[in-house]
C-alpha cells in the first residue's frame, strides 16, 4: 500500500503572499531557505530539517522563500515545462514538513532581472532581516542564475548573516534533484522516482467534464486536469486516489493560509492516460481514472493520483465491445496487483 507524506503536520504554517506587507524585524531570528522546492524531494527534506533544527536552536522562526510559478515556466513560456508539484501540492507538503512560515512570491520577468546581490540584500537582508539563509549545494539565484554558494558566502560576511549550505543527498550513486526525478517519471521509472522523492510519486488533478464515453461503456471515469504536473508515459495503470479539499485562501493582510483537508483514505483505481485512439484520438493526452467501488460525484474536486504499476500501453480497438472486454481485463489485473500491495 502507498504511504502518506511520512512527516509531521504543522497545521498553522503561515503563507506570506504579499511581501510589501512585511517589514524587517517582524520575524526575529528568521532562518530561511531559498529555492523552488519542486517535488519536496529527499534533498529538500534534508534542507527543511536543517532549517527547523537551526531555528529551534535560536528560538526563532523556520521559513522558506519560494515562488508561485517555477521561474523556468515564466522565462520559457513556449516550452510549457512540466513540474513535479503545483503550488497547492507544494504548499501542502511544506505544511506537512513542520515549517513555520512560507514566503510565496510572484516570479515575473522584471523580477528575474534583479542581480543576485540585489535580490539577497533587498529582500533577505533589508526587508526580511534574515538571521540565517539556507541554500542547496548546487542552487542558483538571481539574474541569469549567476548567484551561487560562493557568492552567498561573500554576501553573508559583508551583511552579517549566517549562510548554511545544504549537503548533496544521494540514493545509490545518484544525487537527488528535481530534474532527475522528472526524467525518471517521463521514462516510466516510477519506483526510482519514488525513492528520490522519499514518498510515492503522485500528481494532482481537478476533475473536469468529459465526453461521457466511459459511462456509456459501463465504466464511468473522472477526467483530470493535471495542473501541468509531470506525468508518466501514456498507458493504463493501477493507481490509488486520494480526495483533496485543500485550497490557498488569500487575505488582504498578505498573510494567507492553506485551508481544508486531505482525506486519509486511499481508493483503488485504474488510470488511463492517453489520447483514446479507439474514438479517433483526442488532440491532447488526458488522464482519466475509474475508481473501484466508489460512486460519489467528484466534479470540480481535486484528487491526488498515486500511480502504481503500468498494466499495458494504450492501443486502438476495433470497436467499443472489444474495448469494454479489455477494460474488464485491466480492472482484474489492476485489482490483483493492488491487493498484493496492501
Amino acid at each position: 500500500m502507498c504511504e502518506g507524506s511520512g512527516v509531521r503536520s504543522n497545521r498553522w504554517m503561515k503563507i506570506i503572499t504579499d511581501l510589501s506587507k512585511i517589514s524587517k524585524g517582524l520575524y526575529p531570528d528568521l532562518v530561511i531557505g531559498l529555492g523552488n522546492f519542486d517535488g519536496l524531494h529527499l534533498a529538500h527534506q534534508t534542507i527543511l530539517a536543517l532549517i527547523r533544527e537551526r531555528a529551534k536552536r535560536l528560538g526563532g522562526v523556520s521559513a522558506v522563500f519560494t515562488f508561485r510559478e517555477h521561474p523556468q515556466r515564466v522565462l520559457h513560456t513556449r516550452e510549457n515545462r512540466p513540474i513535479l508539484t503545483s503550488v497547492v501540492h507544494k504548499l501542502y507538503l511544506l505544511k506537512q514538513s513542520g515549517i513555520d512560515l512560507c514566503f510565496l512570491a510572484e516570479f515575473t520577468v522584471p523580477f528575474s532581472r534583479k542581480s543576485p546581490e540585489d535580490f539577497i540584500v533587498d529582500v533577505f537582508v533589508r526587508q526580511l532581516g534574515a538571521k540565517e539563509i539556507c541554500l542547496g549545494f548546487n542552487s542558483r539565484f538571481g539574474h541569469e542564475r549567476r548567484g551561487d554558494s560562493a557568492l552567498m558566502r561573500r554576501l553573508a560576511e559583508k551583511h552579517h548573516f549566517t549562510f548554511v549550505e545544504g549537503p548533496p543527498v544521494r540514493v545509490g550513486d545518484r544525487v537527488v534533484s528535481s530534474s532527475k526525478i522528472r526524467s525518471c517519471v517521463k521514462a516510466g521509472k516510477l519506483d526510482e522516482a519514488s525513492k528520490l522523492l522519499g514518498r510515492s510519486y503522485s500528481f494532482l488533478g481537478t476533475v473536469v467534464p468529459g465526453s461521457g464515453r466511459g459511462e456509456r461503456l459501463g465504466f464511468p471515469t473522472a477526467n483530470l486536469d493535471p495542473a501541468s504536473e509531470v506525468l508518466p508515459p501514456q498507458g493504463v495503470y493501477a493507481a490509488w486516489i486520494r480526495i483533496w479539499d485543500c485550497r490557498l485562501v488569500e487575505s488582504e493582510s498578505g498573510i494567507s493560509s492553506l485551508e481544508g483537508s486531505v482525506t486519509g483514505k486511499f481508493l483503488k483505481a485504474i488510470m488511463n492516460y492517453g489520447r483514446r485512439p479507439t474514438f479517433g484520438k483526442d488532440s491532447k493526452a488526458i488522464p482519466e481514472v475509474y475508481i473501484l467501488d466508489y460512486h460519489e460525484d467528484l466534479s470540480q474536486r481535486t484528487v491526488e493520483v498515486i500511480v502504481g504499476k503500468r498494466l499495458r500501453e494504450e492501443r486502438t480497438f476495433r470497436d467499443e465491445r472489444a474495448l469494454k472486454e479489455q477494460i474488464k481485463t485491466d480492472i482484474e489485473s489492476g485489482q490483483k496487483w493492488l491487493a498484493q500491495q496492501s
